[in-house]
Parts: structure tokens; C-alpha cells; sequence
């Protein structure tokens, strides 16, 4: 696929438990293009934060490969929990990344700092987070993500542990967030209207040992938002294409 920055060729993988050899991944190949969204779903358990793990270099592939046609790629990971650190400030925590990599300097925190302001937590820099929404504390951890300049964002079900009304607010704001900083994104999620409404294209994965059954593109305008896109007719049709392949 032209202008791929991730390609998993044939990917297979085989972990070991005691009670013996279990197959989590099978002859999984799909392309990730520079600046696309991409969601995965699948059934819970099937191997999709495993497919993750693969991508970050944590595990190796059985058979098969994971590549970055363009070089090395700095990633960054947002996991469901925001894992911000009660006792350090908003600002603190925004730039904890930072300074574990030791790339913390007058220059990265500006920048940091601008992102903070940018997307509307200015006010907060002094707060801690027991003060902030959850909503709020995932836009933080979002940012601190940032900060680090990945070229490859790989979200992992990061609004689950929201309630609904914030899950739309927040992913509105993220699928946001990423268009403006041009990043790429691969999402994983359990929730279909979540992929429909922020993708350009959905991966639908089989249950365990996970394989691809359907790639399904999302021909919405770039611009439109996720909130924007659930209210049209396609993304009834798209919803109930991917239902359909779920339950089958």
C-alpha cells in the first residue's frame, strides 16, 4: 500500500499457558497509510491488544513481521486508564513523558504547554487529578502522549471507562486533536459506533485466533466530525455491516 507506515505481513503468533499452546493471531496482514485513522474490532478476546503489544516491539510475531517501510517510528501508546499521578499537577503530569526520556527542556515544555492551551486545559495546569473530569484526565494523558512527538498513535478502548455522553464528547475532541497535530492513529475498540464514527477505515477481526474478515472504508469527508458522522444514513448501514460480521 503506498504511503504505509505499518504493515504487518502475515503475522501469526502462538503464546504459551500451562494448560498448553494457544494461537492468538493467524496470517494477519493489513496496511496503516501515514495520517489515517484506522479502527480495529472484534470480539473481547480475540487479539486485539495483543496485535498491539506486536506493533509496540513488547512481543515478537511467531511467523510473519511487522514493518515500518518508512524507518524507525516513535509511537505513542493511550491506554483505557489515563495513569495520571495524583500527587503531581496537570502541567507535571503532561510532561512526565518528558522527563522520563530525558527530553524534557525549555523548548519540548513550551510546546507542551501550548498543547495544554491549544485544547482548552490552560486553567487547569495547578490542578490535580482528583480535581479534573475524566474526560478531562484523558485529554491530559492524550496530550502527554503528544508531547513526545509519535508519528503512530495506538489507542487501546481509551474512552471505555468513561460513561457515554463523555465517550462522545471526548472521542469528538480526540479525533480532533489528532487531525490538527496530523498523526496517525490506530484505535482499538469494542464499540462499533466508535470505530463508524472516527475511522477513515474499519479492520473487523474474527474471534480467537484473530484474522481480518472485512475491511470496510469510510468515505466521510475529512473534516467531519465523529458526533457529525452519527447522524447520517451511512453510518446506520456501516454500523449493521460490522454487527453482522460480529455475530457471524
Amino acid at each position: 500500500m503506498d504511503g504505509a507506515l505499518l504493515r504487518l505481513e502475515h503475522v501469526t503468533l502462538y503464546y504459551h499457558t500451562p494448560q498448553g499452546e494457544t494461537e492468538a493471531l493467524r496470517d494477519l496482514s493489513f496496511s496503516v497509510r501515514k495520517g489515517e485513522f484506522v479502527a480495529v474490532v472484534g470480539p473481547s478476546g480475540c487479539g486485539k491488544t495483543t496485535m498491539l503489544s506486536l506493533i509496540m516491539g513488547l512481543n515478537r510475531p511467531s511467523s510473519g513481521q511487522v514493518v515500518f517501510p518508512q524507518g524507525p517510528c516513535p509511537m505513542g501508546y493511550m491506554l483505557q486508564r489515563d495513569n495520571l499521578l495524583e500527587w503531581r499537577t496537570l502541567e507535571k503530569n503532561a510532561i512526565l513523558g518528558l522527563e522520563v526520556q530525558h527530553k524534557l527542556n525549555e523548548k519540548t515544555k513550551a510546546k507542551t504547554l501550548a498543547l495544554l492551551k491549544k485544547y482548552g486545559l490552560g486553567d487547569f495546569l495547578s490542578h490535580h487529578p482528583s480535581q479534573l473530569s475524566g474526560g478531562m484526565r484523558q485529554k491530559a494523558a492524550l496530550i502527554r502522549t503528544l508531547a513526545l512527538e509519535p508519528e503512530l498513535l495506538l489507542l487501546d478502548e481509551p474512552f471505555s471507562a468513561l460513561d457515554y455522553q463523555t465517550r462522545l464528547t471526548l472521542a469528538d475532541e480526540v479525533f480532533s486533536i489528532i487531525k490538527a497535530e496530523g498523526k496517525t492513529a490506530l484505535l482499538v475498540t469494542h464499540d462499533i459506533g466508535e470505530a463508524v464514527s472516527m475511522a477513515d477505515r474499519v479492520l473487523v477481526f474474527s474471534d480467537r485466533p484473530a484474522t481480518l474478515k472485512r475491511e470496510i472504508v469510510l468515505a466521510y469527508p475529512r473534516d467531519m466530525t465523529p458526533l457529525a458522522r452519527r447522524e447520517t444514513p451511512t453510518f446506520q448501514e456501516h454500523f449493521a455491516a460490522i454487527w453482522k460480521e460480529l455475530k457471524q
